[in-house]
C-alpha cells in the first residue's frame, strides 16, 4: 500500500471536525488565520493543532523565521485530506434528482475574459428561465486553475484545448474534459488610423505595431505561440492581461490586435473598429470544459455540463448572435 493510500485509509476514520481543521491549517499555515476561518478563538485553534500533532506524532507546522512551514508529512497530507473532505461533501450533497427550476447552486468556474464575453452571457440567458436560482462565481484563468480544480476549489475550468500553452501547469489524470466550440483569428484596427478595408498583407502585418495579450510566466496564448514559431520579431506596443483589453485600447491608435473572431465581432462594432482576415496562418482555437472525475455523477454539474454543451452547440451552428 502506498503512503497516499495508507493516509487515505487513516483519514477515513478521522474525526471530521479535526479533518476540516487540519485542511484549513495546512492551507493557511497560520494559526490566527485558521482560527478566523474556523470561527473559533486562536487558543482553540492552537489546541486543535496540538491534538493533530499528537495524533500524527509530527509537528506538522514548524517555525522558519517569522513564518510557519509544513513538515514533509504535513505536505504529504494536503491532497488526501482535501480528497477525504470532498468525498464526504459529495456524499452529503448527493440528491436522487436535481430540479433546475428550484435548485440553488453556486457554480465556481475559471475562464478567460474571451469566454466571459462570448459564451457566458448566452448561458446566463438560457439558465435565467431553465434554472433561475443557479449562481456563478467566475474567476480569471491562472497558472493555479488546474490545481484549484484538483483541490475542489473550482467546479469547472473553461479554456483552450492546447495544453502546451500552460507549460507545467497541467491537469492531472483525474481531470475529465468535453469540447465545446471553435473559433479562429482576425485582425482588428481603428479604420481612422489603419486602412484594412481591403484586407491586410502579411508584409504589412509583420511591420505593424501590435497590441497583444500576456498572462504571465508559464502561460502562453495561441497567438504568442504562432508568432514564436515564425522566428519573426513583432513590434509590440503594449501587452495587456486579457483579450478584451487589447481591443478596447485600439481606438485612436495605429495599432493592430490579433483577436478571436467571435470576440472581435462582439466588441469591434461598438468601438467603431474594422475587422479583417489575419494574413498569418494561426491554429484554430477550441474551447474545452474541464472538471474533476469526483463530480462526474453529481446531478447539478451534469446539468451544467449539458447546459454549456447546448449553448456551445448553438454558438457553433450560428443560432446565437454575437451582438446580443
Amino acid at each position: 500500500m502506498s503512503t497516499r493510500e495508507r493516509l487515505a485509509v487513516e483519514l477515513s476514520h478521522f474525526d471530521l471536525n479535526l479533518l476540516r481543521a487540519l485542511d484549513i491549517l495546512l492551507a493557511e499555515r497560520n494559526v490566527t488565520h485558521a482560527a478566523e476561518r474556523l470561527c473559533v478563538t486562536q487558543q482553540a485553534a492552537s489546541s486543535t493543532l496540538q491534538r493533530l500533532r499528537r495524533h500524527f506524532d509530527d509537528e506538522l507546522l514548524i517555525r522558519v523565521g517569522r513564518n510557519l512551514e509544513l513538515t514533509p508529512l504535513a505536505q504529504s497530507l494536503i491532497v488526501p485530506v482535501r480528497e477525504a473532505l470532498l468525498a464526504v461533501q459529495s456524499a452529503l450533497d448527493s440528491r436522487p434528482r436535481f430540479d433546475p427550476n428550484t435548485a440553488k447552486y453556486l457554480c465556481r468556474i475559471a475562464m478567460s475574459d474571451y469566454c466571459l464575453h462570448v459564451i457566458l452571457p448566452h448561458l446566463l440567458r438560457s439558465l435565467s428561465i431553465a434554472a433561475p436560482h443557479i449562481q456563478f462565481q467566475v474567476e480569471a484563468l491562472s497558472p493555479a486553475s488546474f490545481a484549484r480544480l484538483e483541490m475542489g476549489e473550482l467546479d469547472f475550468c473553461l479554456t483552450a484545448h492546447d495544453l502546451r500553452l500552460y507549460g507545467t501547469h497541467l491537469p492531472s489524470v483525474h481531470i475529465r474534459s468535453m469540447p465545446l466550440f471553435h473559433d479562429d483569428f482576425v485582425c482588428v484596427a481603428d479604420p481612422q488610423h489603419v486602412d484594412i478595408s481591403n484586407g491586410i498583407t502579411l508584409q504589412t502585418y509583420r511591420k505593424a505595431r501590435h497590441n497583444t495579450v500576456n498572462f504571465g510566466e508559464g502561460l502562453r496564448t495561441i497567438v504568442e505561440n504562432a508568432w514564436a514559431a515564425t522566428k519573426t520579431h513583432f513590434d509590440i506596443a503594449v501587452m495587456v492581461p486579457n483579450f478584451a483589453a487589447q481591443i478596447f485600447m485600439l481606438p485612436g491608435t495605429p495599432l493592430i490586435a490579433t483577436s478571436q473572431r467571435r470576440l472581435a465581432r462582439t466588441l469591434a462594432p461598438r468601438l467603431g473598429l474594422a475587422v479583417a482576415e489575419c494574413p498569418l496562418k494561426l491554429p484554430h482555437l477550441q474551447e474545452i470544459l474541464f472538471w474533476h472525475e469526483r463530480s462526474e455523477q453529481y446531478p447539478a454539474r451534469i446539468f451544467l455540463r449539458e447546459a454549456l454543451g447546448k449553448v456551445a452547440s448553438d454558438l457553433e451552428n450560428n443560432r446565437l448572435s454575437n451582438y446580443k
